[in-house]
């Protein structure tokens, strides 16, 4: 099930009476060290490059995250393991593993872990972590910014990462498997749309283009089969899609 969910009035109008204060001092941080605590879990990163960064949150049962909002950023949400509620202003969405909610820049919304075991996967277009703005927060943090260092846990030893390093790597994270792809060629694109089984491809980087010039998908997007019957598509700058595919364990 894919969700999207734009900004609406309500959003707009709590954003304007909000007095907005977004610190910077972490644009340049490398997170990819450290392990973020939260009062709810932890998160961390697990893929960066210009344009876009992946993060994995582990939400503890009945934890949920500060209601929030993004100025300039996209958030696409993937459930990978467990049950969770996503909660906007005016609806709550009950996603399961390998849903996904989009949502777009300036839409307050907050994810509830409601069974065990939750994992998450948050990707940011673009990447900018600072880029936070709370509405609501269980844990008293309306009017704080994203977490400082002293919120960062740089003795890693007692998490377990997973990172995404490349297209000859596949990954399991919670129930899912995932790796990045990579495609030069419009055809091996269209040829792997096609083919695959995966429950999810998300266009992370690069350009799909109609009549030379035209952008046709837009980065966060899912690829479809449907996508690659108009005419004259083509690739004008190397893309990389996230592949998602659901675990099965064969029992003899």
């Amino acid at each position: 099930m894919i969700r999207k969910i734009k900004n609406s009035n309500l959003d707009s109008q709590c954003l304007s009476e909000i007095n907005i204060n977004i610190e910077d001092e972490l644009d340049e941080f490398d997170f990819s060290k450290v392990v973020v605590r939260k009062p709810w879990g932890h998160e961390y990163l697990t893929y960066r490059e210009e344009g876009v960064s992946i993060w994995i949150l582990h939400i503890k049962k009945d934890g949920a995250t500060s209601t929030h909002c993004h100025l300039d950023k996209r958030t696409d949400l993937l459930v990978l393991s467990g049950q969770v509620e996503c909660s906007t202003l005016e609806e709550k969405h009950q996603l399961s593993e390998g849903d996904l909610i989009i949502l777009n820049k300036k839409v307050f919304h907050s994810t509830k872990a409601t069974s065990d075991n939750v994992l998450v996967m948050e990707i940011e277009f673009p990447s900018k972590k600072t880029d936070l703005v709370r509405l609501h927060d269980s844990y008293g943090r309306e009017k704080e910014g994203y977490e400082k260092q002293k919120e960062m846990c740089f003795d890693l030893s007692e998490y377990q990462r997973v990172f995404l390093n490349g297209s000859d790597l596949n990954r399991m994270i919670g129930n899912m498997n995932l790796c990045i792809e990579k495609f030069e060629e419009t055809k091996k694109l269209e040829d792997y749309i096609k083919t695959n089984n995966n429950i999810l491809d998300i266009f992370i980087t690069g350009e799909i283009i109609i009549n030379g010039n035209e952008s046709i998908i837009s980065v966060g997007d899912t690829l479809k089969t449907e996508d690659f019957e108009q005419e004259d598509i083509q690739i004008s700058k190397p893309i990389k899609v996230l592949s998602i595919k659901k675990n099965i364990l064969d029992f003899d």
